[in-house]
């Protein structure tokens, strides 16, 4: 089955051809075959902005879509290595943990979450200022592969024998930032709250750093009621006290209904885009990791199933917390990309 492009402009999609029963297709341009989602043309960011009538939001379009590396979201080679401290993670577990830090001093905005060689995904709120203009993206860089923020090599017991990671972390400009344009910082609900930074170089991969998993595209509303899930980041990290090595949490998945009660959320499109998941005493995030990633385990891997977006003013109350659902934004995710590939 082929689908005609329902527009000239933007991206030099040719076709799309359907593949079975499910709604995946083949976007056929000039740098090759990629994988996209069958969609009305209205719940596709490429092509919402360009279609003029209702007609055309109706149509069908192969929407392209963020797809993850193949060495995304790599297990620790110390995964099943016994720790007292459930909290303690391994010095190359979660190589996508991103710290983002003002460029000139040694201070922590927020967290994020490394997608590919040139893009962090984090949260719109970070980067958007309550009042008055915000900063330039030059006045950010990106820490990637740190563990230990108090020490210059960073180093461990592991079944009884002293490991040190072999690489030192590496900081990385950013060139743009994209804070999603459905966003609205005055907003309680904090909608629509993601934004990605297009680093300046490309980021050389190794045991410290790699990509996360993405989930798989969907619009629906998430069940993760009763389900496991990792948190991550430096804790209470405005500066660079507090917690001084990467944690993680562990947490159950919540009824959206719980946050939507705890924070007074009415919006309609709350039970998509949100995602709620904690409420245990004292085991939740904290300020410095909003932008940080609600991980997954699956199989052989770790998804990104949600970003750090916001939760109780005062850490470790017994309240849930908010996440960004990215399942529903990898249409947006691509969009940005390929945009900038375009610039």
């Amino acid at each position: 089955m082929g689908l005609e492009n329902p527009s000239n402009e933007g991206p030099d999609w040719k076709q799309c051809t359907v593949q079975g029963d499910q709604p995946h297709c083949t976007l056929d341009n000039r740098e090759g075959d990629r994988k996209g989602i069958l969609v009305p043309a209205a719940q596709c960011t490429t092509f919402r902005e360009r279609v003029k009538t209702e007609d055309e939001l109706k149509q069908l379009v192969c929407c392209p879509v963020f797809h993850s590396e193949p060495n995304c979201g790599r297990l620790s080679q110390y995964e099943e290595v016994f720790s007292f401290d459930s909290r303690e993670t391994q010095l190359d577990q979660f190589p996508w943990t991103a710290m983002i830090l003002l460029r000139r001093v040694r201070k922590i905005v927020c967290s994020g979450s490394l997608i590919n060689s040139r893009f962090v995904l984090s949260a719109a709120h970070c980067f958007v200022a309550v009042r008055g203009a915000s900063k330039h993206a030059s006045d950010y860089r990106v820490r990637l592969g740190d563990w230990d923020l108090g020490q210059d090599e960073d180093c461990m017991y592991v079944r009884g024998q002293y490991v040190c990671n072999l690489q030192q972390p590496v900081d990385y400009g950013v060139e743009m930032i994209v804070t999603h344009g459905s966003f609205e910082r005055q907003r309680r609900d904090l909608l629509h709250d993601i934004a990605l930074l297009q680093l300046t170089v490309p980021v050389e991969y190794g045991v410290q750093i790699g990509p996360a998993c993405l989930p798989n595209w969907s619009i629906e509303v998430p069940e993760i009621v009763g389900q496991n899930f990792t948190v991550t980041g430096w804790g209470r990290t405005k500066s660079f006290a507090g917690l001084i090595r990467k944690y993680k949490i562990e947490m159950m998945g919540r009824n959206v209904s719980a946050c939507a009660k705890a924070y007074g959320l009415r919006a309609a499109e709350v039970p998509r885009i949100h995602l709620c998941a904690g409420g245990v005493s004292r085991r939740d995030v904290c300020h410095g990791d909003s932008g940080g990633g609600l991980l997954r385990r699956e199989a052989n891997h770790w998804v990104l199933a949600g970003i750090i977006s916001f939760g109780p003013y005062r850490c470790g109350i017994p309240l849930p917390g908010v996440y960004t659902n990215v399942a529903y934004y990898l249409d947006w995710i691509q969009w940005v990309i390929d945009k900038s590939v375009k610039l």
